[in-house]
């Protein structure tokens, strides 16, 4: 969120002229054709004000004007749009099944995308792949910010990743080596952040899914099972920033090995590669009577208002998967909990991908209230 006012140093006429410029393009960003007056009167400044701003704005090509239809006597409105084809977000991903690219508006609409194969052994290669099928995408793109996101425990904050079990990394400045490789695409100094996968897909659920609750749980199943936890409309990180870790809930102490180290992990039995192996009724049986185990102990640990799957498993399997483990939640869920809590995400296995797209234009909308240095 934007800095308010109240929080603006003395003297600070510049940083207030910066805010108001975040809230007038983040407000013309949720209400695309809105005019001057109608800005004015919803943002509670003056008309003068926002004609400046806007005038700034369009100047660097940030916003775009039509007019809009006469209403009666007088000069005809004109529709203020951010943007949509040239000043974008460039979003990346890694994934143990896949590698991705895009290029998304502020908006959220993806202007181009790329698919790659899974992730080499090393950070590097899955670095330079990325950079590689990123640079013919750039000509006559104004890159905002930047945003990358992977399967593992790591600090958004200062963009360490402890540990990515599935893709064999850990202890690596990750955040320190995206900024490296968007400088040697030539954007050396773009806003940019890196985010857990399920994290990002569940800030994409509100951002982009149209996702209209203040409490979920994203549950990726992938070739691991991840989660992300928002509360209050907020992703979650945790103490340690690693909320979310369902995938290593034991299940079963008895059950199959998982890569952490322990037996019959949720990740265990829930992996897009088990479901490969055997890919049966037997097999999606099985499946969904661990994934109402999981969605149980997850319904009663924090109570959300849905729980939203998505991920390669769920695009293999689908509704059948939701529908087999709606029926066998109540087996384990408390009584209060209805199996229509459990549902399927919207934006389907880009949800990653087009969250941290998303999370990333939210950081250039933020950065756009600092005061540069």
């Amino acid at each position: 969120m934007a800095k308010s006012p109240e929080h603006t140093p003395l003297g600070g006429t510049r940083q207030l002229r910066r805010w108001h410029r975040a809230r007038i393009l983040q407000a013309i960003r949720a209400e695309a054709g809105i005019s001057r007056l109608r800005l004015a009167r919803k943002l509670g400044l003056s008309p003068s004000a926002v004609t400046e701003v806007v005038a700034e704005l369009l100047s660097e090509g940030l916003l775009t004007e039509r007019p809009l239809p006469p209403t009666g006597q007088g000069r005809p409105s004109v529709a203020l749009e951010v943007e949509e084809e040239r000043h974008l977000v460039l979003a990346w991903e890694i994934d143990v099944d896949r590698m991705a690219v895009a290029l998304l508006n502020l908006k959220g609409e993806v202007r181009a995308r790329v698919v790659l194969p899974p992730a080499p052994p090393q950070l590097d290669e899955a670095l330079a792949l990325l950079q590689q099928h990123t640079a013919p995408l750039l000509p006559g793109v104004r890159v905002l910010s930047a945003g990358l996101a992977l399967p593992g425990l790591l600090e958004p904050a200062q963009g360490h990743l402890t540990l990515a079990p599935n893709l064999g990394w850990a202890d690596l400045p990750l955040l320190e080596r995206f900024q490296e490789a968007l400088g040697s695409l030539g954007l050396a100094g773009t806003p940019a952040v890196v985010e857990n996968e399920a994290n990002a897909a569940a800030y994409g659920l509100y951002a982009l899914g149209g996702l209209a609750l203040e409490h979920c749980v994203y549950l990726s199943l992938g070739v691991g099972v991840g989660g992300g936890v928002v509360v209050e409309r907020k992703v979650y990180h945790g103490a340690r920033f690693h909320a979310g870790e369902v995938g290593h809930i034991p299940l079963d102490p008895e059950g199959p090995p998982c890569r952490c180290g322990k037996r019959g992990c949720a990740e265990a039995f829930l992996s897009y590669r088990r479901w490969q192996e055997d890919p049966s009724p037997a097999r999606l049986n099985e499946m969904a009577e661990r994934l109402a185990q999981l969605s149980a102990m997850v319904l009663a640990a924090l109570d959300p208002e849905r729980i939203v799957l998505g991920g390669p498993l769920v695009e293999a399997t689908g509704e059948a998967l939701l529908r087999a483990a709606q029926a066998r939640l109540p087996r384990y869920a408390l009584a209060v909990h209805d199996p229509a809590q459990i549902t399927i995400s919207p934006l389907g296995r880009e949800a990653a991908l087009l969250g941290v797209g998303a999370l990333a234009a939210d950081v250039f909308m933020e950065q756009m209230s600092y005061e540069e240095a």
